[in-house]
């Protein structure tokens, strides 16, 4: 059995020298419901993690059957925004819970979650990218643009660094590379 960490201490030895002392290991396997997943993804758009956990914390309380996959209670806006999203992550949210049966049966029957929710305003493709990593735990996915990874590959490699060259190292566990580098940060976890 190929064990990431192995392959990329083996590939790139600073990234090595992160992942040796940590204590846990990257979550191979998804965990929650994806659409959950999701709304946790757009809730930490711009805003740090520590708020974006918060925010879903505070989300979860109010609206615990979000987390299953049962008929959710769709939140409104205002109570959405009321509880520290913008206006827009708060619509975007709605739209993914009124769509989120439509969305699964989309990928259940092998469409690519980017194409499921192509049109909803509000995803992108670092929003795609980072819950494929954190959510659906997908090994080999590189989230251009995440300036939590570019400010972490800064620290660790002690200078700005090509994200993109350096990642092609990292191949096929970008994802396992990027989540123990976030993890540098010292920030509460997305995922």
């Amino acid at each position: 059995m190929v064990i990431p960490e192995d392959v990329l201490a083996a590939r790139d030895s600073t990234l090595g020298r992160v992942i040796a002392p940590e204590m846990a290991r990257w979550p191979s396997r998804a965990t929650e419901y994806p659409i959950w997943g999701l709304l946790r993804i757009v809730m930490a758009q711009q805003v740090s993690t520590s708020v974006a956990c918060r925010m879903a914390d505070r989300v979860r309380a109010a609206y615990p059957d979000l987390t299953k996959a049962q008929p959710p209670t769709i939140p409104d806006v205002d109570a959405l925004y009321s509880m520290g999203m913008t206006r827009q992550r708060a619509e975007c949210c709605v739209n993914v819970i009124r769509n989120s049966d439509a969305i699964l049966g989309k990928v259940s029957t092998g469409q690519q979650w980017e194409d499921a929710l192509a049109g909803i305003r509000g995803i992108g493709p670092w929003t795609i990218a980072v819950f494929r990593i954190m959510v659906l735990r997908e090994p080999d996915v590189l989230p251009h643009g995440d300036v939590g990874l570019e400010r972490a590959i800064t620290n660790v490699y002690r200078r700005r660094r090509n994200v993109e060259r350096l990642a092609e190292n990292w191949r096929p566990f970008r994802s396992v590379a990027c989540w123990y580098l976030w993890r540098t940060l010292g920030n509460e976890q997305l995922g």
